[in-house]
């Protein structure tokens, strides 16, 4: 509880730092008056160290809010090696599906959505499902438990879905769900308890701190830290209230609910619109993203490597996008209003 407590009193100062004019060497000097008493208190009662702990997290809050984006350009050597193996897998994906097969599978796999035809893009818009070519937590997600399953070795397994974050661009989305991602399998490897909520506060506060303007600016950033508070809140209720059905049902149903009634203010203010039929659309076809994402793996490799016999390994993915977009499809012509 007292890790929720100090990331939303460093949000605060983060806020505070935005809207108000500060003295940034008043607030340094109190930051490092704090950080000393931190030191001190150690030997002090348990009272005390939290509201010197409180009160360091808040000013340091008000030096972010009030400074610069930290840059990490270190990482640009290995965005520019990266971003061509992105490219190639997108090319054997290219090679081993025909459209608009090949364009939607890189849209959910790598978040490359330039070449989806417009009209399959209006149509996951009506639907409420273009979440699933955006690249959002749910996909890093996925990567994360392949990883974790095949990699046994956590520095590695970290390695490859940091190389896949900076590969794909860094959405602020793919980051959160990565740095909870990173936490889980630390925890994990060393046999401590994890705590999810705890998890998600600390994702939003360090990138909040390296760029505090995505907490104001970045819809994506708002939009997923929304939902994924959503789904740890409101799914154990729902999975109760559905137990009756079928478990891939199930849990597509309660995270899409969840993740709707926790979005639906941010959706409400940003669009103002909401599809009625999201939540059918998103049960019938979130179960199956994990089994394209399998295939579309093999598929975009061997449509690279082999480009002539690809199309026979890619028949797994190619069955499932075209079940995927008719899906979408059916739901997006349906006129209500």
């Amino acid at each position: 509880m007292r890790v929720r407590v100090y990331c939303a009193i460093f949000a605060v100062g983060i806020i505070l730092g935005f809207l108000l004019p500060v003295s940034v060497l008043l607030f340094r000097t109190g930051a490092l008056t704090l950080a000393l008493l931190i030191a001190l208190s150690f030997v002090a009662t348990s009272n005390f160290r939290v509201v010197v702990f409180a009160a360091f997290f808040f000013l340091l809050g008000v030096l972010r809010g009030s400074g610069e984006i930290i840059e990490f350009r270190f990482l640009e050597p290995f965005v520019l090696l990266l971003v061509p193996i992105r490219d190639a897998f997108v090319t054997g994906l290219n090679r081993a599906l025909p459209e608009p097969y090949g364009s939607y599978v890189a849209g959910v796999m790598v978040g490359v959505r330039s070449n989806i035809p417009r009209e399959i893009r209006d149509a996951f818009r009506r639907t409420g499902t273009s979440h699933i070519t955006a690249l959002s937590g749910y996909n890093v997600t996925i990567i994360v438990e392949y990883v974790g399953r095949f990699v046994q070795y956590v520095p590695v397994a970290l390695a490859a879905v940091w190389m896949f974050v900076l590969a794909t661009g860094a959405a602020s989305s793919v980051v959160r769900a990565a740095i909870m991602g990173s936490l889980v399998s630390i925890a994990r490897a060393y046999g401590e308890n994890y705590d999810t909520k705890n998890a998600l506060w600390l994702a939003a506060s360090m990138m909040i701190f390296f760029v505090p303007e995505i907490l104001f600016n970045d819809i994506g950033f708002q939009l997923s830290v929304a939902a994924t508070w959503g789904l740890i809140t409101f799914v154990p209720f729902f999975d109760k209230k559905f137990a009756y059905l079928p478990r891939a049902i199930r849990e597509a149903l309660s995270s899409t609910l969840a993740a709707q009634i926790a979005t639906l203010p941010l959706i409400t203010y940003y669009f103002g619109l909401v599809s009625p039929f999201s939540i059918p659309a998103n049960v019938f076809v979130l179960p199956t993203i994990p089994v394209l994402m399998g295939f579309g793996f093999f598929a975009g490799i061997a449509g690279y490597i082999m480009p002539y016999s690809a199309s026979f390994i890619a028949w797994p993915v190619y069955l499932v996008a075209a079940y995927q977009l008719q899906v979408i499809q059916f739901f997006a012509s349906i006129h209500v209003f």
